[in-house]
């Protein structure tokens, strides 16, 4: 187990864990550019250690919530350690957003059966985002808060589930973003293109920071399924 609050000097093999078979998690490694650190667990081999200072933070939190919870600082304090040499807490701050530690950017994800982790130093990508999501159909009132007239024209003659694809791609830009937002981002300010032949996208986001200032970003990534899930990458492009 990490010591996840002395820092500590260490290798990629002391903190990564084993790639587990069983129930054969994904390797989303390509999804991201050379030099992001990625992990993906099933929840049958979900880490379950926490520092002090992060279970503090949960509260009375049990069950499923401790259990993501868990996972995802978990997963991610190995990869810091790979990427800092210092196995520190994950934090949460104000907005329920992870304190990810200096020059260093991350993002999490969980479904109710994988937990997905993305690390990388700041000198290499400014922020990143990623999500996992089941590969099932976008229940139709979701799709008219999350589509723009644009995006359904544009999966018009797709198969259903592409507009899913749409939603996990927003939420990895929402999470790429929000460090410059630091405010909400509404799902039609987000206009994604989809390369279906190269599982690319490209989308613009136009929207007020906390400050009211306009900002527009333009953030790339690519999507995976496996496993009957779909986990998708936000980069700023």
């Amino acid at each position: 187990m990490i010591d996840a609050v002395s820092s500590v000097q260490c290798s990629e093999m002391e903190f990564l864990p084993a790639r587990q078979t069983a129930h054969n998690a994904p390797d989303i490694s390509a999804l991201f550019p050379d030099g992001v650190l990625t992990l993906v667990e099933h929840k049958d081999n979900w880490p379950s250690d926490l520092a002090p200072a992060e279970r503090k933070q949960l509260g009375d939190a049990c069950g499923k919530r401790l259990a993501e919870f868990s996972a995802g600082r978990s997963l991610a304090r190995r990869l810091i350690a790979v990427e800092t040499g210092a196995a520190e807490p994950l934090l949460v701050g104000d907005y329920r957003q992870p304190l990810w530690p200096a020059k260093v950017t991350g993002s999490i994800s969980h479904s109710d059966d994988f937990c997905a982790v993305a690390v990388a130093s700041q000198e290499i990508i400014g922020d990143l985002g990623i999500d996992v999501e089941t590969l099932e159909d976008l229940d139709p009132e979701v799709e008219d808060i999350v589509l723009t007239p644009s995006e359904i024209a544009a999966t018009a003659e797709l198969e259903a589930w592409t507009r899913k694809l749409i939603f996990s791609i927003k939420e990895s830009n929402y999470k790429c973003c929000y460090h410059m937002v630091k405010s909400f981002i509404d799902f039609k300010q987000c206009e994604v293109i989809l390369d279906l032949q190269a599982c690319t996208y490209t989308s613009t986001i136009v929207c007020n920071n906390r400050e009211g200032v306009q900002l527009c970003m333009k953030v790339k990534g690519a999507w995976l399924v496996e496993a009957d899930h779909i986990f998708t990458s936000a980069v700023f492009a």
